[in-house]
């Protein structure tokens, strides 16, 4: 019986690795940088407004268990909102 367990479990692994070989091909579709405008439109809005984001993001995060590191980031972050919007 012990025979037939290993020689299944055998079979599930080499099925298994098989399928994240296959599954991990590279895409064949060649990659282009996006133009500025479409790159704004992808990621969501300017440095400014992604700058804001991050503040606003760490700032509510202050009030998690991670309160002092996040305080702080959310502080260097005004450099951030400083440099981008102008």
């Amino acid at each position: 019986m012990k025979t037939t367990d290993r020689k299944t479990m055998f079979l599930v692994c080499v099925l298994a690795v098989s399928l994240c070989v296959l599954s991990a091909a590279p895409n064949a579709a060649p990659t282009l940088p996006l133009a500025p405008s479409a790159e704004v439109q992808a990621v969501g809005g300017s440095k400014c407004s992604t700058a804001w984001g991050l503040g606003l993001a760490l700032g509510a995060a202050a009030l998690s268990p991670c309160s002092v590191v996040c305080a702080a980031l959310a502080w260097y972050d005004l450099a951030l909102i400083g440099a981008f919007c102008e």
